[in-house]
């Protein structure tokens, strides 16, 4: 389908159009979901939230259990990890070689748009339908450039010159703006505002620690150390743990939730009362590229995406990387007292619009209508 030149744009009005068009997109709009980590399939959530009824399949075949046991193993540590993010970066035919050949069959011709949200699953099923592959990373390592997809949606301008390098025909690349969580949005002016206030203060400030999907033995020692190091300097931790009680339970008094749903339900609730956080540059540096909210990295970088996604946040001013935990406490402290912390957040604010999820919806409804 060639696609009008004015649908390249990023500039959808708001309101009541939406719902018009939504009824007759459901039955050409078909959602494959990974089911592997947060980042991936909180972009797709976030997504489908402005399209309610479309379906979503999750895939059980060996290409996903292949992906979910590398990215399980990768957050191990040590050599592990250094294996994973070789293999991750360069590209797995492996994945390719085991995927589910069932669901391709299932697919094939299929008579409107097949949404994905993981590049493996984008490669599989391109040739045999039309898929638009939400690629919502600012990130965009070799292993991202799906050749062949109808559509690929890409955050900012970086990503999609990135993509175009790898040989993704630019006429297939749409830029959206960041693709951040619907529940954070209504709230994010008013804790950018109240954030700015308490950093120029001379109170505690409130530090937010976020686990990955994968939960990497390496972060989970950071956090900890980082953790006791705040409260050492007299600061409010809140430590959100993910959905997985089990892997979670070193890390004391944290918040575990019963679904995405829920956890992105509870950090709207906490958002105004957040002034740093710490976490890997994954699907989070969003918020601290476009929401004003300071990002402390945690280290290593695992998988294909986090070093990418650091160096973009670092350039711009709202990332540093949490080289010692032990003393994170101090630093926050050296920081507030020169106005870095100030800086790092004015640096995040107003610079990429952040409705992303919307405009991925609203275009996917105007290329069927």
């Amino acid at each position: 389908m060639d696609l009008p030149v004015r649908l390249r744009s990023i500039e959808f009005d708001t309101g009541a159009g939406l719902s018009i068009l939504l009824p007759q997109l459901k039955p050409y709009l078909l959602a494959v979901a990974s089911e592997i980590g947060r980042g991936h399939s909180n972009y797709l959530d976030a997504v489908l939230s402005f399209l309610p009824g479309v379906k979503k399949i999750v895939p059980a075949g060996p290409a996903r259990q292949l992906a979910y046991l590398g990215y399980r193993l990768g957050a191990r540590g040590g050599l592990l990890t250094a294996l994973y993010n070789r293999l991750r970066t360069r590209g797995s035919n492996l994945e390719l070689m085991l995927s589910d050949r069932g669901l391709r069959d299932r697919l094939a011709n299929f008579p409107g748009i097949v949404l994905v949200d993981h590049p493996v699953y984008a490669r599989m099923l391109a040739p045999v339908c039309r898929v638009a592959y939400l690629h919502c990373e600012i990130a965009a390592p070799k292993i991202s450039a799906v050749n062949r997809a109808w559509c690929i949606f890409a955050p900012v301008e970086s990503t999609a010159r990135r993509l175009r390098s790898l040989g993704v025909k630019p006429d297939t690349i749409v830029i959206t703006g960041l693709v951040i969580e619907p529940e954070i949005l209504p709230v994010a002016r008013t804790a950018f505002e109240s954030r700015l206030s308490r950093l120029e203060s001379g109170e505690p400030l409130t530090i937010a620690f976020f686990t990955s999907g994968a939960y990497p033995k390496p972060h989970l020692r950071a956090i900890l150390t980082a953790v006791r190091s705040a409260r050492n300097s007299n600061h409010n931790t809140l430590i959100f743990a993910g959905t997985s009680p089990g892997s979670a339970r070193k890390l004391p008094k944290a918040m575990v939730f019963s679904s995405r749903k829920e956890e992105n339900r509870r950090t709207a609730e906490l958002f105004s009362r957040i002034d740093l956080m710490v976490t890997a540059a994954h699907e989070r540096t969003n918020w601290a590229v476009g929401l004003g909210l300071p990002l402390f990295a945690l280290l290593p970088h695992i998988g294909p995406f986090a070093r990418e996604n650091f160096e973009f946040a670092f350039k711009q001013g709202v990332c540093l990387p949490l080289n010692q935990p032990e003393k994170f406490g101090l630093m926050i402290e050296r920081l507030k007292a020169r106005g870095r912390l100030i800086e790092m957040a004015t640096a995040g604010w107003n610079r990429y619009p952040v409705n992303g999820a919307e405009t991925i919806a609203r275009y996917l409804l105007q290329a069927e209508n």
